[in-house]
């Protein structure tokens, strides 16, 4: 009976079986039964980390550029890049408003892209300047940016730590889940929907979750002020943590939002089926 039950589509899974979904949370990037993630793309994507590591990356082909006091990259390549990307995408919701860029440090949004590029071993620092690794310099000479985003999204979904970027409760479920959050897309993404929509359905197939963001009642408390639930405060984490951090950054969805946190409305991009096929009746 239980063999049965774990292998019959759940409508609650976004019509995935128990057994499937225990495989993307298990080896998402080996659940290939499930998802099957493209090695290489068709051509180069469009995508806000895409628009931020290119020029970086071009730079980095003809010289290493000389890390700050800091250890960050030079403030002119970084005004330069950060002007490139505003112009295409807009404010990053890394940074809520436009940052006046006065280091690295300064635009979130390419300092995560950074981490992620060196995270997946195509950059890194040596002798005091960023440089292009072996594997990231023969990568981007012979595949360009087609071969290079499917090396920042395993390194984005499984080195780098999203909940250490916002203030909501750490929950490794979420991030773990991002495969799950995909198959939500391909499912539901073709009509635009409210980003409550998504963090409604992740939470239908991980019940409970929510109340790990029940936040706790202070001593001084004043009863007239209404503190939101645990599934409100869930819900602003998603839409940040997974539809605009994750789905928008990497271009595979249209997140449109009146603020950081709260994703009004949602729509799959082409690139999505271009990234990620879904095998339906896993």
């Amino acid at each position: 009976m239980f063999e049965l039950w774990n292998a019959t589509p759940n409508q609650d899974l976004a019509g995935l079986s128990p057994n499937a979904l225990a495989e993307l949370l298990e080896d998402p990037f080996e659940a290939t039964d499930v998802l099957v993630f493209a090695e290489v793309l068709s051509r180069a994507p469009r995508a806000p980390v895409v628009t931020l590591l290119t020029p970086l990356f071009e730079a980095l082909m003809d010289a290493p550029a000389k890390a700050t006091a800091s250890g960050y990259l030079p403030r002119a390549l970084c005004v330069t890049i950060e002007q490139q990307a505003f112009e295409q995408h807009g404010v990053s919701p890394f940074d809520g408003l436009r940052p006046k860029v006065t280091s690295e440090s300064a635009c979130m949004a390419l300092h995560v892209a950074r981490l992620v590029a060196t995270y997946a071993g195509l950059m890194r620092k040596y002798r005091g300047a960023f440089v292009l690794t072996r594997k990231g310099r023969r990568l981007f000479e012979r595949r360009g940016m087609a071969g290079v985003y499917p090396e920042l999204l395993r390194a984005f979904t499984t080195r780098l730590e999203w909940a250490s970027l916002d203030g909501y409760p750490r929950v490794s479920i979420v991030q773990a889940s991002f495969a799950f959050s995909l198959v939500l897309l391909l499912r539901y993404g073709r009509t635009t929907r409210p980003g409550a929509f998504y963090a409604e359905r992740w939470l239908a197939a991980f019940p409970g979750i929510d109340d790990a963001f029940e936040a706790s009642s202070p001593a001084w408390r004043d009863p007239r002020v209404v503190f939101p639930s645990g599934a409100e405060r869930f819900a602003r984490c998603y839409q940040t943590r997974v539809l605009q951090r994750f789905l928008w950054y990497f271009g595979l969805a249209e997140v449109h939002a009146e603020r950081p946190g709260l994703a009004v409305s949602v729509r799959a991009t082409p690139l999505l089926h271009e990234v990620v096929a879904w095998r339906q009746g896993s």
